[in-house]
């Protein structure tokens, strides 16, 4: 019995006889998605505080946002020290010194409601201590006034309300004075304190609770009060320091 033949090869590859065959792999690991996103933190970086002093800032808010800081100024729980410690000594001063300052600068001469006058280096420094002294009298004066006639046109009755009134709504006034630098530019600085007129119809509803129908013959009643004790300080200034 003849063994069948054995069928021919093909042609063997170049390089020789491969290898064996290496195993196949096994499944593909499923590709990773992208890294999960890192919560955000938000680093709070607190604002720099601010390094005009306290009265002034409350100063130019009071100018700048009459609205927003009456409303805060209402709301504070104080007394009369306070505002005056924190407000009204400093703020006070401004007109006083700056006319001193000013007097002396230009040889002696002082300008005011009663005209422009020559007074001596001694008596300027006397006249602003006594400008500063009659300043801070007339701001309590002024309170009283303000809280009586909140109680006769229909708002509270609070004397810490009322000085609130006085000490930060004459503000204009207040920061007026420095143009007594220059002592024939002090009657400006007087036309600049009229602004404490709008400052007192915004500031007169929310601290002194002041009817919206009240608030326009209160706001004036409360002008003609601060002026008329402007004038009184100025008549006693210069009935004590008589001029040269």
């Amino acid at each position: 019995m003849r063994t069948p033949p054995t069928p021919p090869r093909g042609p063997t590859p170049p390089g020789g006889p491969r290898g064996p065959t290496p195993p196949p792999r096994g499944p593909t690991p499923p590709s990773r998605g992208p890294a999960p996103l890192r919560p955000v933190v938000k680093v709070s970086v607190p604002r720099p505080k601010s390094r005009s002093p306290a009265w002034l800032a409350r100063a130019r808010r009071l100018i700048l946002k009459p609205r927003q800081e009456w409303a805060a100024i209402a709301a504070e729980f104080t007394t009369p020290g306070p505002i005056y410690r924190r407000f009204l000594v400093p703020i006070a001063a401004v007109g006083p010194a700056a006319a001193t300052v000013g007097t002396i600068i230009s040889g002696g001469e002082l300008s005011g409601l009663a005209g422009t006058y020559t007074i001596s280096m001694t008596d300027a420094i006397t006249r602003g201590v006594l400008e500063y002294a009659l300043n801070l009298l007339a701001v309590y004066l002024f309170a009283v006034v303000i809280d009586v006639l909140g109680g006769i046109l229909g708002g509270q009755r609070n004397q810490v309300q009322a000085l609130k009134v006085a000490a930060y709504g004459s503000t204009p006034y207040w920061l007026g004075g420095v143009a007594a630098l220059l002592p024939k530019l002090a009657p400006i600085g007087l036309l600049l304190g009229l602004y404490s007129l709008r400052l007192f119809a915004v500031g007169l509803p929310p601290v002194m609770k002041a009817p919206s129908d009240k608030t326009l013959p209160y706001t004036l009643l409360v002008g003609a009060a601060g002026a008329i004790i402007v004038l009184v300080i100025s008549t006693l200034l210069l009935l004590v320091i008589h001029p040269g």
